[in-house]
């Protein structure tokens, strides 16, 4: 995928929010709302923004360049591919880049699913 960013920006916030479908989707441990350079100036060192911080610095590096950010298109293969320990399930994650408090310049819904392989066929691996 690619995102054009025409512009330099000193502010971006990001918004990372990851959602466990019980009968609907409902927030699920991740929400991350922070002023994006300074999430890469002083990257966080415990907690959940650690964790985003970590997976984020593995699967897409090119988004944690430090500001001023933009005047660029930025392409984007991003996946996870290592496990988190994440319990079985369907999960929906939202990523936003915005500017200005309120203009977006880049945001996506992912879907995913985590399935649980159970006891058997992970003591027949073994």
């Amino acid at each position: 995928m690619s995102i054009n960013v025409p512009q330099l920006y000193d502010i971006i916030i990001v918004k990372i929010s990851l959602f466990y479908k019980f009968s609907t989707y409902q927030p699920f441990l991740i929400t991350v709302n922070r002023e994006g350079c300074e999430f890469v100036r002083n990257p966080p060192q415990f907690g959940i923004e650690k964790l985003v911080y970590d997976i984020m610095q593995e699967t897409v590096p090119v988004l944690l360049l430090p500001c001023p950010a933009g005047n660029r298109t930025y392409t984007i293969d991003w996946y996870l591919q290592k496990s988190h320990n994440i319990p079985a399930g369907d999960y929906k994650m939202l990523f936003k880049l915005l500017v200005h408090s309120s203009v977006t310049i880049f945001g996506i819904e992912v879907y995913g699913s985590v399935r649980s392989t159970g006891i058997a066929s992970t003591f027949m691996t073994q």
